[in-house]
C-alpha cells in the first residue's frame, strides 16, 4: 500500500483553480461518513431512527427556508417540500406549529457565549496561578479572578456552578482547580454542549470552504498511515506539546481583545479555534 503523509493545503490551490462540482450523489456520500460517527454516538445514546428523523424535520424545514431568502423566492408549502424533501402534509403542520406562518423553527440550542465560568478558568490558567486559591482576597484570589471578568456575577455563584460541574472543588476557604481546561465530566450536559458546538463551527467552516469562493476560512489537518504504535505514541505528546504552546498563547491574546472590546455597540462577532488528534488501526492497510 503506497503510504500517505498529506497536509491538506496541499490541495487548497486545487480546490481553487477549479469549480466545485455539484454533485448530489458525492455529497451525500460523504455526508454518511460523518454521519457514521454520529449515528454511533445516537445509538450509544439510546436514540433510533424513529426518534432522530422526527427531529431532522425541522432542520430540513429551517434550511430550505435559508435557501429560498437566500434566491429570493416565495416561501410556500410546496416550495418547502421540494426543497426539503418533505411530503407537504409535513411542511403544513411544521408551519402551522410556527404559528401559521414560514419563519424558522428553534430546533437546538443556538451557540451560548463563551461563560462567565469558562472565562475565570481561562483567566486562571492564563495567569498561571497555584492550583489552590483563597476564596476571597484582594489580588490571585478567586473573588478577584470572577471580578476580572464579570462585576454582575456574585463569585459565590461562579463558584457552585464550577463546583457542580466538577472543575473544582472547596476547602477550608480555598478553591482547588482540577484541570486546566472548560472540561466538565463526561456525562454532563454541557460536556456535550461544547463537542456540539466544536463540531458544529468545525463542519461549518468545512462547509463554506466547499461552497462559497470568499472569505475561506482555516480548515486543514495532517494525515500519516503505516505508522508504528511507537511512532503514534510519539506524535500524540509531540501534538499535545504545540497544541498546549499554541492554547495559550491564543488564550492571552482572546482575553485581551475581550476585554478591549467589552461593551462595544459593535462587539457581535465570535472566534473559535480549535484541535482534534485521532488515531486506530488502518483498516484499508492490508495487502
Amino acid at each position: 500500500m503506497k503510504k500517505n503523509l498529506i497536509h491538506s493545503s496541499n490541495l487548497d490551490q486545487q480546490q481553487r483553480s477549479t469549480s466545485l462540482p455539484q454533485n448530489a450523489g458525492s455529497t451525500l456520500e460523504y455526508t454518511l461518513k460523518v454521519m457514521s460517527e454520529l449515528v454511533h454516538w445516537l445509538v450509544k445514546s439510546g436514540i433510533g431512527y424513529a426518534e432522530f428523523s422526527m427531529a431532522l424535520r425541522s432542520l430540513f424545514y429551517n434550511e430550505a427556508l435559508k435557501e429560498l431568502e437566500h434566491l429570493n423566492q416565495k416561501k410556500t408549502d410546496s416550495s418547502i417540500s421540494l426543497l426539503s424533501g418533505l411530503n407537504r402534509r409535513d411542511v403544513s403542520a411544521l408551519r402551522s406549529e410556527n404559528g401559521g406562518d414560514h419563519r424558522l423553527i428553534q430546533a437546538y440550542t443556538d451557540t451560548l457565549p463563551i461563560s462567565v465560568p469558562a472565562r475565570v478558568i481561562a483567566l486562571w490558567v492564563h495567569k498561571a496561578l497555584p492550583n489552590i486559591l483563597a476564596i476571597a482576597g484582594e489580588e490571585n484570589s478567586f473573588e478577584y479572578l470572577v471580578k476580572q471578568i464579570s462585576t454582575e456575577k456574585h463569585p459565590r455563584s461562579i463558584l457552585s456552578e464550577l463546583k457542580r460541574i466538577g472543575l473544582v472543588s472547596e476547602s477550608d476557604g480555598t478553591v482547588i482547580l482540577h484541570q486546566e481546561s472548560f472540561t466538565p465530566a463526561p456525562e454532563q450536559d454541557t460536556t456535550k454542549q461544547i463537542f456540539a458546538e466544536n463540531m458544529a463551527d468545525h463542519l461549518a467552516a468545512g462547509i463554506h470552504n466547499l461552497t462559497e469562493q470568499n472569505n475561506r476560512f482555516l480548515e486543514q489537518a495532517i494525515f500519516a498511515n503505516e505508522l508504528t504504535a511507537q511512532s503514534v505514541d510519539h506524535l500524540r505528546m509531540k501534538t499535545s506539546e504545540l497544541w498546549e504552546e499554541l492554547s495559550k498563547a491564543l488564550l492571552a491574546e482572546a482575553l485581551e481583545r475581550c476585554k478591549q472590546d467589552e461593551g462595544k455597540a459593535d462587539a457581535t462577532q465570535r472566534y473559535r479555534a480549535g484541535i482534534y488528534q485521532y488515531d486506530e488501526n488502518d483498516p484499508s492497510n492490508k495487502d
